[in-house]
């Protein structure tokens, strides 16, 4: 063994867990922690790495003990808390100290280094502590005074001075010192105490190995525990290149994205502009035409209006010469008219005219008078209401009828035939209510009949449903079909005679629901949640059951019978005390009875059941009683005649409704109309005696007179027509001229405001003309028209004008939203601004855009082939490296006939893709300089980028970091950036076993995994610790070539499932490696170890305390031999 190392020789304790003061002896190679869970070795184990660490963080703390239930922390050791809440030290002010003791091996120099606090009672977290180095052992006995208390901070300090002045204790380094910082202890414990060693290697294993999982399959483990992460710089540094290249390349995007939103805005107002103009040119045509055809619209007005003038001029001619002629006639007409006027012929034919409308008037008026005098015969004929007519009323109408008529009798019998009818509707109200009671009753027997016809119960849909949902959720609950029934349904009455008094006292109850008492408590339960079936009642036939009803003597229950025993059960409860009477006698002597006519007696009362409960709703039994049904038909039969009857007689009374009454307000109206009969008699005769007069007077002169007149008056009407006839035409010629002067008059207007600012084109005019001289000029506005539409729509504000506009205001709305500080509202009238713009972009900004891209991708490509992928293949070549060192070393260790190997090949994940860009032979091509790769060449020119330029391009994607997004996102992107920064993703690690035969040949090779599997036991367990030593051994083999280093390995509950033989070898490996071991282990295991181990402690608890006792080795192989 090499004496060329330091090792640890002591460790102090004061204060720490359940531990006052303990100073423990380590020996060179190994050394056992042995003792129960719980006892303490995970305090000790504790202390050491938090020296080792320099950390007061809770995370690395009893992992290995793995007691979710008790997490530790340095408070709580420091206080020495326990599970049970209590503590060594709460309530109190104490001083603690941890150290431990290193001998350099070489030079027989001793170093201490620990860490010393000062903990007040009402202390929350650490605030007082110092870390510190000393040469020399450490005091005795164990940084405790003279008067038997711990070090405080001063006494460390005044130690190290002293040990500073010590010059024969002073060794390489400056070791006697108060630490600043946890950085400054770090950095002097293990570049000078612990002889140069890498911290963050050191600490990474030694965590790891105490922590460490056996549940891992073997690639994991050899990758977690033999090959360190990679501490480069790479994800910092191209992180921040990249940063800056996303940043570049997004200002090229959006500069890209500006200039082509403001091309699109360009192009859509290019598109709108040309629309606008042949809307223009179009409109500029129809104006054209619109002109030149109201011009010609107007000299067309004009000659039509003097058309016009020269014909009303004729006609005015012609209107002067017949109002001549007529007025000659007219004159001859008026001489012939006063002649027959003085004749007396027209006084007589006036006269004669007068009496006709007077005849025609009282001819109307006796016609009333008859039909009055018809009306009220009426009241005496009609049978209905003579019973209604008084013998005053009768006398009234005679008077009336002979002639005997006032006002006074009028409205007397007026007011009389009033009062008659009130009271014939009075009664018409009574019967219509019979009608109704017969008609409901009618409806029900029907019914009643129909139902009994058919077998079938009047039972009620409410009663109906109940049934069928109570039985169908008994049916679900017991998984079979569960019946419910009609209590009515269950029995039958065998007497006739007490039927209806059965049907009478069962009343609402022969409706009930019933199981079979073996569902009633189940169907209780459940009926009590169908509130909504309040009507309908469920008997417990199981309670009636159990009660073992009786029933008495003549009771009305020997009148009943039914199959089943619980429904004899129930009659009996319910019928079995109601006796059977005859008489009221019969009654008063028992408590409760009923007679067959359904006469009942209880609690002292008598009443009669109702009938509706024996009639309609008698439903008692299984079949139905034809006796009962002829009943019932017989009644329908007779409610039917009765419901006729009163039909007939209602509709006869309602007939007085039109009988004449005489109404009272127009009494003297009647009295005039019955004396119209007298008055035309005396009219007639009159007018018989004028016409027969008129008749001689018209055979003499007057006749002659009379046809002058006549032929007169018909040249006149002539002569009116004919200037009736030219006026008319002379009005409609005057209207025609008003009407196309008015129409030119607005021509006139229109083709002004037509011309108004129309300013000729040559061009457009000559287009017109062309087109009109082959096509009509409508022809020609409708294309044009058709084309206008095409380009504007309807309103002027459609088409393809509209789709361009809608084109620019989107355009110039998505740039606007995209880009909402620029300085423009989607509104311009002109897209002068954008187009400027644009200009800008395309001449000024994209070309220092681009120029800058373009370096900073050359920057990119640099820095990832510098920092990341060299990085990377320079990581794997000396992961392969080290495998190779590693192999040797497990080379020299034999298990019975085998020896282990590790493996490492490409990943067969998805970052195996970039395993051979990784490790292209161009990156061995070129050294690396302080400015990048020596004779860089642009990308053009690098056959390593044109070979992978895709994965490169990928692998930058990875390492891109995120924009403006929350704590957890960019930590995800970090985790992301670290997994492929990390060489070991890019490799498969694992480990075989080579078999040999005795001439030391392989003859197979196994990979441990298959062999074991991940959780067999300590046959899994064996190559895990073989390798893990290695890789501690090639830990310290790989660190400074300085003589003497620490060769320190923890591990916590190790070689749990291994057996004597394995666990031997695995011990003088590391014996073998040179290494010094700490292992805990739990006291079953003591007996199959101690053989191999150097130094043992027993750990027990007691009370809060901890005991460790120093067993020797030699004592107990003896008892144990003196056992066996």
């Amino acid at each position: 063994m090499s004496n060329s190392k330091k090792i640890f020789t002591r460790m102090c304790i004061n204060n720490w867990g359940g531990i006052s003061h303990k100073v423990l002896q380590f020996n060179e190679y190994v050394n056992l922690f042995s003792g129960k869970s719980g006892s303490g070795k995970s305090t000790v184990m504790d202390a050491i790495q938090v020296i080792l660490y320099g950390s007061f963080n809770a995370n690395f703390l009893n992992k290995a003990a793995d007691d979710a239930k008790n997490k530790r922390s340095v408070l709580s050791y420091l206080r020495g808390e326990q599970k049970d809440g209590s503590a060594n030290r709460k309530d109190m002010d104490f001083c603690s100290v941890i150290a431990l003791e290193i001998e350099d091996k070489l030079t027989h120099t001793f170093t201490c280094a620990g860490i010393a606090f000062e903990v007040r009672k009402n202390d929350s977290e650490i605030k007082k502590f110092v870390y510190f180095s000393h040469s020399g052992k450490m005091p005795e006995p164990g940084y405790i005074t003279a008067d038997g208390y711990c070090y405080s901070n001063s006494d460390i300090k005044r130690l190290i001075n002293e040990r500073s002045q010590n010059g024969q204790m002073h060794i390489k380094g400056d070791v006697n010192r108060i630490y600043a910082s946890k950085e400054a202890y770090i950095s002097t414990l293990y570049d000078v105490i612990l002889g140069y060693i890498d911290p963050n290697r050191f600490i990474t294993m030694e965590k790891s190995a105490i922590a460490l999982k056996m549940s891992n399959g073997t690639g994991q483990f050899i990758r977690d525990y033999m090959f360190p992460k990679s501490e480069s710089e790479t994800i910092e540094t191209i992180s921040e290149q990249l940063d800056a290249y996303r940043q570049i390349k997004e200002k090229i995007e959006d500069m890209h994205n500006r200039i082509e939103l403001l091309k699109t805005i360009k192009e859509a107002g290019q598109n709108l502009a040309n629309v606008q103009a042949d809307i223009f040119k179009t409109s500029a045509m129809m104006r054209c035409i619109d002109i030149e055809e109201m011009k010609a619209k107007i000299d067309a007005a004009d000659d039509d209006k003097k058309r016009i003038e020269n014909e009303q001029e004729i006609l005015q001619k012609k209107a002067e010469e017949i109002s001549r002629k007529r007025e000659q006639i007219n004159n001859e007409y008026i001489q012939v008219s006063a002649d027959l006027k003085a004749s007396d012929l027209g006084s007589k034919r006036q006269q004669l005219s007068e009496l006709s409308r007077s005849r025609e008037m009282l001819s109307d008026n006796n016609r009333q008078w008859q039909k009055v005098l018809g009306g009220l015969s009426e009241w005496e004929e009609n049978e209905a209401v003579t019973d209604y007519v008084s013998n005053t009323i009768l006398n009234l109408i005679d008077d009336i009828r002979d002639g005997s008529i006032t006002e006074d009798k009028c409205r007397e019998l007026h007011v009389k035939l009033e009062s008659v009818k009130q009271n014939i509707e009075n009664e018409i109200e009574d019967y219509n209510e019979q009608k109704n009671t017969i008609g409901r009753e009618l409806k029900e027997k029907k019914q009643l009949v129909e139902d009994m016809k058919n077998n079938r119960k009047s039972y009620s849909e409410r009663l109906r449903s109940a049934r069928a949902a109570l039985q169908r959720s008994l049916s679900d609950r017991y998984g079979d079909t569960v019946k419910v029934q009609i209590f009515a349904d269950l029995f039958d009455v065998k007497d006739e005679e007490w039927k209806n008094a059965v049907e009478g006292r069962m009343g609402r109850l022969k409706l009930s629901l019933i199981t079979e008492p073996e569902y009633a408590d189940t169907a209780a339960a459940i009926f009590r949640s169908m509130k909504q079936y309040e009507e309908v009642d469920l008997i417990n036939s199981k309670a009636i059951e159990d009660s073992n009803p009786k029933a008495d003597e003549n009771s009305l229950y020997e009148a009943v019978e039914a199959k089943e025993e619980y429904v004899e059960a129930c009659l009996k409860r319910y019928l079995g005390h109601i006796k059977k009477c005859h008489s009221i006698e019969e009654l008063e002597q028992v408590r409760d009875g009923v007679t067959p006519d359904c006469y009942s007696y209880s609690n002292f009362i008598f009443r009669h059941l109702k009938k509706r409960d024996y009639t309609i709703n008698a439903c008692i039994g299984g079949k139905v009683s034809k006796s009962k049904l002829a009943l019932y038909e017989k009644d329908v039969e007779k409610l039917k005649d009765e419901y006729e009857e009163l039909s007939n007689v209602i509709n006869a009374l309602k007939a007085q409704r039109d009988f004449e009454c005489l109404k009272g307000g127009e009494a003297a109206h009647y009295v005039n109309l019955s004396k119209a009969r007298e008055e035309l008699e005396q009219v007639n005769a009159k007018r018989a005696e004028l016409e027969e007069l008129i008749c001689v007077l018209e055979a003499g002169e007057y006749k002659e007179l009379e046809a002058k007149e006549k032929l007169l008056a018909q040249n006149l009407k002539a002569f009116q027509a004919e200037s009736d006839e030219n006026q008319r035409l002379i009005n409609e010629k005057i209207r025609q001229h008003e009407k196309i002067s008015g129409a030119n008059e607005q021509r006139m207007i229109q083709l002004e405001e037509m011309t108004q600012g129309y300013i000729a084109n040559a061009d457009i005019e000559k287009e017109v003309e062309e087109e009109l001289k082959n096509r009509t000029s409508m022809s020609v506005k409708n294309s044009l028209k058709t084309k206008l539409l095409e380009l504007s729509g309807a309103d002027g504000n459609g088409g393809r004008k509209q789709d361009y506009e809608e084109s620019l205001r989107s355009a110039r709305n998505s740039y606007i939203f995209t880009y909402p500080s620029a300085k423009f509202n989607g509104s311009e009238k002109s897209n002068e601004a954008y187009e400027k713009l644009l200009e800008e972009y395309e001449t000024d900004y994209e070309p220092s855009y681009e120029e800058e891209f373009d370096k900073q991708c050359e920057l990119i490509y640099k820095s990832l082939r510098e920092n990341v992928i060299a990085t990377i293949h320079g990581d794997i070549k000396a992961a392969k490296r080290h495998a190779f060192e590693i192999n040797r070393l497990l080379r020299e260790t034999n298990f019975s006939d085998s020896t282990y190997q590790i493996k490492i090949e490409p990943a067969k994940n998805e970052n195996g893709q970039f395993y051979d860009m990784l490790m292209a032979e161009e990156l061995d091509s070129k050294n690396l300089d302080d400015g990048g790769f020596e004779g860089q060449l642009s990308f053009g020119e690098d056959s390593f980028y044109n070979k992978y330029e895709q994965k490169i391009k990928l692998l930058t994607d990875k390492f891109m970091p995120p924009k403006d997004e929350d704590e957890h996102t960019r930590a995800e992107k970090r985790r992301e950036m670290e997994q492929y920064a990390d060489y070991r993703n890019y490799l498969s690690f694992s480990m075989y076993e080579q078999v040999t035969d005795e001439n030391g040949n392989v003859i197979r090779e196994n990979f441990v995994d298959d062999m074991a599997g991940r959780d067999s036991g300590g046959e899994g367990q064996n190559p895990k610790y073989v390798a893990l030593l290695a890789g501690f051994a090639m830990l310290y083999m790989q660190q400074s070539k300085r003589d003497s280093k620490i060769k320190l390995v923890l591990l916590d509950e190790a070689f749990s499932k291994m057996d004597q033989e394995r666990s031997a070898v695995c011990l003088k490996y590391a014996r073998k490696m040179d290494l010094q071991l700490i292992v805990c282990v739990p006291d079953e295991r003591l007996q199959s170890l101690i053989q191999n181990v150097d130094c043992v402690y027993g750990f027990r608890r007691f009370k809060n305390q901890i005991s460790m006792m120093h067993i020797d080795k030699g004592d107990y192989l003896k008892m144990m031999e003196g056992i066996e």
